[in-house]
């Protein structure tokens, strides 16, 4: 069983990752969807294609973010320029990472 942590919002102990659970449920509802986000079915029709892409000239292959470049299964769409910064959800804004590349990129 997971260790307790501090809820991130209420600093309530939970065993979840983040929040406690009323507070993810609020967190939830505020964030909204995906698609509200902007990143609906247009994004993931880009995204898909340009993993596509990349599997067909590099094969499984990820190119690194802040580590060698590396062999991985979980490819996955990463915007160059963050929508929040201005970025679009165009090809020309798609690169591909693994997903723990792409996690790293977004925590740094």
């Amino acid at each position: 069983m997971p260790r307790p942590r501090p809820c991130l919002e209420c600093r309530r102990l939970t065993r979840n990752p983040s929040r406690c659970d009323s507070c993810a449920a609020a967190f939830e509802a505020r964030r909204g969807s995906s698609t509200q986000r902007g990143l609906g079915s247009d994004w993931r029709k880009v995204r898909g294609q340009a993993v596509a892409a990349h599997r067909q000239v590099y094969g499984d292959w990820c190119p690194g973010y802040q580590v060698p470049a590396h062999t991985s299964t979980d490819l996955t769409g990463d915007h160059i320029t963050p929508r929040s910064k201005g970025g679009t959800n165009t090809p020309d804004n798609v690169a591909v990472l693994c997903r723990a590349c792409n996690s790293r990129k977004h925590n740094s």
